[in-house]
């Protein structure tokens, strides 16, 4: 044998190689996996599925759209057309903010059911949001409804399961892992190659999702809302699920490439689906709850009601108001409040409303701040539990999770703030102290305007998915390295 056939190839010439050998090896799996009627037809079945769920989640989207802006112009009708009225009975009879739906929750409608629809706005309180369609469906709601996310989550990780688990297993048991380690391909290559079909795979399903989403998208979005900004929100949804499905994927052809036979390997992985999918996520809430707890909607309503006591209200004899009246009196340079240059009724409303807001302020705060706190331990285990993390992630993107919840429910408070200020303003500089019988006409109404909410942007979403967005690099990273220390371990029996 002459000296040119034993020397080594060059690195070009082997570069080459490991490629011919990863495109073969993908070439042969996408061809058995297309010729697999069964998986086949239930990929079929998926994406019909998750067209449906999508169709489904549109008309409800529509729906929920359609009649929320009815009844918001309803009781635009019923503030208006109060008629002439004391301005502070105006303020208690109030006037509903209605929470726009987020376009995405056709996709993922998170914890919509759940949080509320609209906020009672009147005097001297900051409600809670009421209508929470999950009470009217009772057990059924805690069943979960079809939606294009429980498919992407729960579903699609058990089709690649079924696509991949023989992968390698599969190898070995028919002999040919055997021939192609005798040939000289690198366990490596051979990982590749499968990682490159199953990967495939696993996006191929993602498209139809992201295509009728974004159709949905284009056809339902409001004129008022960016479509840019939906559509930035589609695709990080979609790198979200692709990191998601990407890593399952690997984790498949991992435990497949270490499994002693296919069955042992499918029991695995469907072990580790049914926990990911079902006893993580519950454990993880339980385990959430316990280290940070909220308190009951009975004991927060006690907390504020025993700050509130410490403030005077309409109680006259109360010794704040005694140190408000005297402070107003000592800044205006007069003796009595009937010496007042504006009215100290609207003051001493003002006043109250502003200590109101403080505390409102500080409990709705905390309470928040402690479901922040939730949410993030129930992410952290993201990298081994993956569906911990891909779920805030999506519901964020969505619009549908609970710090959107939040940026309405201020936004809102807002609002009512906006409409107690006004109405306070109206007795302070027209009224007069004493005089029940002032009213104000129906243009002070017309001119306090209606409430109107815009969603914060796609940024707004990044900033509070930081927990989720490492728990998906985690998981994505760690099932890499996993699939590479299982091939290097890869040996025929």
């Amino acid at each position: 044998m002459s000296d040119l056939a034993c020397a080594p190839l060059p690195a070009a010439a082997r570069r080459m190689n490991h490629w011919g050998v990863i495109r073969a090896v993908a070439s042969k799996e996408w061809k058995e996996l297309s010729r697999d009627r069964r998986l086949v037809w239930l990929c079929a079945f998926v994406v019909v599925l998750m067209l449906a769920a999508l169709a489904f989640g549109a008309a409800e989207n529509e729906r929920l759209t359609r009649e929320r802006a009815n009844a918001a112009a309803a009781d635009r009708m019923l503030w208006t057309s109060q008629g002439a009225k004391d301005p502070h009975a105006a303020a208690h009879f109030g006037q509903y903010a209605f929470k726009p739906t987020s376009p995405l929750a056709l996709a993922d409608p998170g914890v919509d059911a759940y949080a509320g629809s609209a906020v009672w706005l009147e005097a001297h309180k900051q409600n809670e949001a009421q209508f929470r369609a999950a009470r009217d469906l009772g057990v059924g709601a805690r069943l979960g409804g079809l939606s294009l996310a429980f498919i992407l989550q729960i579903v699609a990780p058990l089709v690649v399961i079924l696509m991949g688990f023989a992968s390698l297993s599969g190898e070995r048991e028919s002999g040919t892992l055997k021939q192609l380690l005798g040939v000289g391909a690198r366990p490596r290559d051979i990982l590749a190659g499968k990682a490159l079909t199953l990967v495939g795979a696993s996006f191929a399903l993602l498209v139809p999702a992201l295509a009728g989403a974004a159709a949905a998208l284009a056809l339902l979005t409001d004129a008022r809302l960016s479509l840019a900004d939906q559509f930035l929100r589609l695709g990080a949804l979609g790198f979200g699920y692709a990191v998601y499905l990407a890593g399952f994927a690997l984790l498949t052809l991992g435990v497949s490439a270490l499994s002693k036979s296919s069955r042992a390997a499918l029991v695995t992985l469907l072990a580790f689906w049914l926990v990911n999918s079902f006893i993580a996520p519950r454990v993880a809430t339980d385990i959430a709850r316990s280290l940070a707890p909220t308190p009951t909607a009975q004991e927060f309503r006690a907390a504020i009601a025993k700050d509130k006591a410490k403030t005077f209200g309409h109680d006259e004899s109360h010794p704040a108001f005694a140190a408000f009246r005297d402070e107003t009196l000592r800044k205006y340079g007069v003796a009595r409040i009937e010496d007042l240059p504006v009215n100290f009724r609207g003051l001493s409303l003002r006043k109250d409303d502003e200590n109101g807001y403080r505390i409102f302020d500080r409990h709705y705060g905390a309470l928040q701040a402690a479901f922040d706190r939730q949410d993030a331990l129930r992410a952290a285990p993201g990298f081994l539990f993956p569906l911990l993390a891909l779920r805030p992630f999506s519901m964020a993107f969505a619009g549908s999770d609970s710090w959107s919840q939040f940026d309405f429910a201020t936004a809102a408070e807002a609002h009512r703030r906006e409409i107690q200020n006004e109405v306070s303003d109206n007795l302070i500089h027209f009224g007069r102290y004493g005089d029940s019988t002032y009213v104000a006409g129906p243009d002070l109404w017309k001119r306090i305007g209606s409430f109107a909410y815009r969603a914060p942007g796609a940024d707004f979403a990044l900033a509070n998915s930081g927990g989720a967005v490492a728990g998906l690099a985690g998981w994505l990273a760690l099932t890499a390295l996993f699939a590479l220390f299982a091939a290097g371990r890869l040996r025929p029996l």
